[in-house]
Order: structure tokens, then C-alpha cells, then sequence
């Protein structure tokens, strides 16, 4: 019941934030998901043995807003990240193993939970306004609805383990069933509010898109059960962590922005 009840307050509220909201604030909640995700992958590092830098925090709200007009580009950004994380482990840790494994960690933190996400800032803010507020809404219904889809599909027919290690609960079945669901809805949203996207594009898109999702969300299986716990955290009731929301479209999202930047959707 508590993952309905959080999934009927959230979308509403996200739904009106997307087509009704300022830029700003858009960003400010995509900084608020990549600093919580930060903060639950320190939690899977230090079950490890590996202590993330603090330093990480702002350098993953720079990695979000380098995709923000008016900051300085990811380009800029990544250097700064490799010197502010050397600079932070050369005085403030002594050589060990430890070290090596929190320096590589951070980094890849930083740009798992910063650099990812900032790709939804972009696929937001690339022009015209109102156009970067309906690639929004397809990236996240595409991805949403094919989650539901992949979840009742496999729920009721699922048989076959898709990968039994990492997901055990996950079917091919399961997988097709989310697939289908992905590209019927990048194909309705084709007709009803991108009629610019060619239909085999939508299909495309639709399709890449679901693909990406299960391999993000089987590589934030990998990582939680690498570290030996079930959720990335506990912040959203019946859901798990924010990682755990938000992994496919961490594969998605870069995908789609990589698209619509070189091929002006």
C-alpha cells in the first residue's frame, strides 16, 4: 500500500512540476535525487570497506548543472572532478588499498549519480521550451509504463529467469511484456504530442530505451548485491531508495539526450 500511496502523491506533483514549472526547479530536483543518490552509494561503499569523499557532494550538484545554461560545461566539470578528488585523497589519506578503492568509487559516483541524471536537465533545457518539456514526459512514461508493464507481464507469466544472480524475480517473459509497453507508448506519444518523430524512430527509441532500462537496472542490482543489502535505502516508503527509482533511467536518459542532441528532436 505504501508504494502506491508514494507513487499517487509523486507522479501528480512531477507530472505538474515538468509541463508547469520554472527550469529552476526542475533542477533543483534533479540536484535533490543526485545528492540522495550519492549519498545511498556511499552507503553501498562503506559496506565494502571504501569511504566516499565528502567533497563528492558538490561535485555531483556541478556535475547536474553543468548540463544547465549558464554553468560551465561537462567538459569543465570532469576535470574539476579528477583534481578536487586527487587533491581531496593526497591530503587527507595515507596509501592503502582502502584509498585507492574510495578514490576510484568517488569519481565514479560522482558521475553515476551527477553526470547521468544531469543528462534529464538536458533533455529539458536543449530549445524550444515546450519541446524540452514533452521529451521529458516521453523519456519518463516511456520508461514508467514499461515498468509496470515488465512487472505485470512477468508477474503473471513470467517462467523464464533473465538473470537469476543479479534479479531473481526478473523473466523474459517479463522482459518482453516491457518491451511492448515501452514502444506502445513512445508510439502513442508519437501521435498525440510529437508528430515531428517518425513513427520507426519512435519504435526505435521506444525499444533502445526499454533495452537500456533492464541493463540499468540490473547493473544497480549488481552493485547492491556486490555490497551485500536488498535496497540502495529506505526514502521512499515501499520503494526502496532513490537509485532503485530512478537506475533505468540512468541508462536511458544519456541515451535519448545523445539522441535529441544530435538528431534535433
Amino acid at each position: 500500500m505504501s508504494r502506491i500511496l508514494t507513487a499517487l502523491v509523486a507522479v501528480p506533483l512531477l507530472l505538474l512540476l515538468i509541463l508547469k514549472g520554472p527550469p529552476w526547479l526542475f533542477l533543483a530536483l534533479a540536484l535533490v535525487f543526485a545528492l540522495a543518490s550519492f549519498w545511498e552509494l556511499s552507503r553501498l561503499a562503506s559496506k565494502v570497506g571504501w569511504t566516499l569523499f565528502a567533497v563528492g557532494y558538490p561535485l555531483v550538484a556541478f556535475s547536474v548543472a553543468a548540463f544547465y545554461p549558464g554553468f560551465p560545461g561537462f567538459e569543465d566539470t570532469a576535470i574539476a572532478i579528477l583534481l578536487v578528488v586527487g587533491l581531496a585523497a593526497v591530503f587527507t589519506r595515507e596509501p592503502s588499498r582502502e584509498t585507492l578503492g574510495s578514490v576510484v568509487a568517488t569519481v565514479f559516483a560522482i558521475l553515476y549519480s551527477g553526470a547521468l541524471l544531469g543528462t534529464v536537465v538536458g533533455l529539458r533545457m536543449i530549445p524550444p521550451e515546450d519541446l524540452g518539456r514533452l521529451r521529458i514526459v516521453f523519456l519518463l512514461a516511456v520508461m514508467m509504463v514499461g515498468d509496470a508493464g515488465a512487472y505485470y507481464v512477468g508477474r503473471t507469466f513470467g517462467r523464464s529467469p533473465l538473470a537469476p544472480v543479479l534479479s531473481p524475480k526478473k523473466t523474459v517473459e517479463g522482459l518482453g511484456g516491457g518491451i511492448v509497453f515501452s514502444v506502445a507508448t513512445a508510439v502513442f506519444l508519437r501521435y498525440t504530442s510529437l508528430p515531428e518523430l517518425a513513427l520507426a524512430t519512435a519504435v526505435g527509441l521506444g525499444l533502445s530505451m526499454a533495452l537500456l532500462g533492464v541493463v540499468g537496472d540490473l547493473f544497480e542490482s549488481l552493485l547492491k548485491r556486490s555490497a551485500g543489502i536488498k535496497d540502495a535505502s529506505s526514502l521512499l516508503p515501499g520503494h526502496g531508495g532513490v537509485l532503485d527509482r530512478i537506475d533505468s533511467l540512468l541508462f536511458a536518459a544519456p541515451f535519448l539526450f545523445l539522441y535529441v542532441k544530435w538528431a534535433a528532436l
